[in-house]
């Protein structure tokens, strides 16, 4: 009985209480209002029947799985080819664009989606120029505009584990080939293609599911092309005062997609993968100058394009604007000064949010981590699966479940800051341990051992003896986990209350109501506060982004 009560034991207990009441209750909750009457509150399938009875319900859902077929089709011509090049070849300022060409991943969509609005809108920049000369050119809005954006963001997913793939393929394998006669091509397509194939999927899929549970790009650049994750945000707002039911219908339908589409990754890294030694990596060629030139030319090309809707915005922040007319070449202070005397709440709410959950998933994520190294086994397992099925729920659908769970009841947490910390450490806190479960498999347990065979308890002897050593894992982690909090806006959309809105809800708010000075001055704000951090974390650990992702 005594050993059943021991620190640690009480510690997986605690762990498993957040986990059912942050994720499976919250999911419970909608699931069984997805199965209850509009109005009567009765058992019914009435939110089901009208998902397959009208046709706009399943045009979203077409719409969702469209949009994201053809961004991750676009992404995988993108990223494998920049894979490809950069890790087979000599290109000048290989680092940089490499560097570079994972920024995407980090930098919010929604601001990208700002910048090709401000470049391809109505209004736009381009648009403009173009007319002048009698030019038309095609608008960013609807489905066109919502594939750009995904494929100019994502396509470093398939980068950065392509890449991974390419390094760890031994070159006596492509020797082997080339002494039996194969071409260069022949060895491309019959050996390095077969080898690299599971991280081009694993990819593709990590590059789907993002698309299909974004909520940002879609209602900004959208209009009337509708998707899943928007729509089951409609409906919950509209139903507030009610019993979500269609709400949570839609965002039902969300789950299994993207719950599948984990899934089908994690068959596919596990099953469909290849192990290299890489004792003797692949040589890294030299090609001639013509071809080298072209090789930079795309990589650099790809990383301009992908950055350069960025920096229209941080142009634009300190650009003369009226509302959606902006004034470019007049120089102007005011969107900043506006953000920090008339309005400077959102961004002490972002920092304030931010910081918190962070904090709390640090702290979680220790915890989680050990229980997950140091105590193998069934329970173990069953906590690994919890802790991650944060990453599998689509923002908008965590946000949708939270607010529905504790919107009354003995523990009411909608309209408080406290719901908008509970949901960031809980989504965010994977990143945390991820960083630090890799560096405490590194740690030898005779280290923590020793201090325990001296008398020191367990749980001390982990935080005196252990903590320190994974101290850069941990930094690491809660710098990754803060910049991806301060990015949040599909579950923050959700969630909010007036007075905590944040920098993602006030850019957010800003352009649809088409106020893009001060939206592009609190995206600044936004992508400084993302970047630095990062910046600071390269120069003091030494790693570069990709490898802090």
């Amino acid at each position: 009985m005594r050993r059943l009560f021991t620190g640690w034991n009480l510690l997986l207990a605690l762990i498993f209480l957040i986990l059912f009441f942050a994720v499976v209750y919250p999911i419970l909750t909608i699931f069984t209002a997805s199965f209850l009457h509009p109005e009567t509150g009765a058992l019914s399938l009435k939110s089901y029947a009208a998902f397959f009875h009208y046709p706009y319900y399943q045009r979203c859902l077409r719409n969702s799985l469209f949009v994201s077929t053809v961004a991750t089709l676009l992404a995988v011509a993108i990223g494998v080819p920049f894979a490809f090049f950069l890790s087979r070849y000599h290109v000048p300022g290989k680092n940089l664009i490499k560097t570079l060409g994972t920024l995407p991943l980090i930098l919010p969509t929604f601001i990208g989606a700002e910048a090709w609005l401000i470049l391809l809108g109505r209004n736009g920049l381009f648009a403009k120029l173009f007319h002048q000369f009698g030019l038309e050119i095609p608008t960013v809005y609807g489905w066109k505009g919502i594939v750009l954006v995904f494929t100019l963001q994502f396509f470093p997913f398939v980068f950065l584990m392509v890449s991974a793939a390419i390094n760890a393929i031994d070159r006596s394998l492509e020797e082997a080939a080339t002494n039996l006669g194969a071409g260069r091509l022949r060895v491309f397509f019959t050996v390095t293609l077969p080898v690299v194939t599971p991280a081009i999927l694993s990819g593709a899929l990590v590059v789907f599911y993002l698309c299909i549970e974004n909520f940002g790009v879609p209602v900004l650049i959208g209009e009337d092309f509708r998707v899943l994750s928007v729509q089951a945000y409609n409906e919950f707002i509209s139903e507030m005062g009610g019993n979500p039911a269609m709400a949570g219908a839609l965002s039902m339908v969300l789950l299994v997609v993207t719950l599948a589409l984990t899934l089908l990754q994690k068959y596919w890294v596990e099953r469909k993968s290849y192990a290299m030694t890489s004792l003797n990596p692949l040589e890294v060629k030299r090609l001639g100058p013509l071809a080298t030139f072209l090789i930079w030319l795309f990589c650099a090309g790809i990383v301009f394009v992908a950055l350069f809707p960025f920096a229209v915005v941080m142009v634009s922040s300190v650009t003369k604007t009226q509302g959606p007319v902006m004034y470019f070449g007049q120089w102007s202070l005011d969107n900043f000064i506006r953000a920090f005397t008339i309005a400077p709440r959102p961004i002490v709410n972002s920092f304030f949010l931010a910081t918190t959950a962070t904090l709390i998933g640090i702290v979680f994520g220790i915890a989680v981590s050990y229980l997950l190294v140091r105590r193998r086994g069934a329970v173990s397992y069953l906590l690994d699966i919890l802790v991650m099925l944060p990453l599998a729920i689509a923002g908008t659908v965590q946000g949708i479940a939270l607010a529905a769970t504790y919107n009354k009841g003995f523990v009411v947490l909608t309209g408080t800051w406290m719901i908008l910390v509970l949901a960031y450490f809980i989504r965010k806190a994977p990143y945390s341990i991820k960083t630090t479960s890799a560096l405490l498999q590194q740690i030898d347990p005779s280290v923590e051992e020793a201090s325990i065979n001296l008398g020191v308890p367990p749980i001390r002897s982990f935080i005196r003896v252990v903590i320190p050593v994974m101290l850069p894992g941990i930094v690491a982690g809660a710098i990754i986990m803060w910049v991806t909090t301060l990015a949040e806006l599909s579950s923050t959309i959700v969630l909010y209350y007036g007075p905590w809105a944040t920098m993602t809800v006030e850019v957010f708010q800003r352009i649809g109501s088409g106020d893009f000075g001060p939206a592009s001055a609190y995206a600044t704000i936004l992508i400084l506060s993302v970047l630095i951090p990062l910046f600071i974390l390269n120069r003091v650990s030494g790693k570069d982004l990709a490898s802090s992702l």
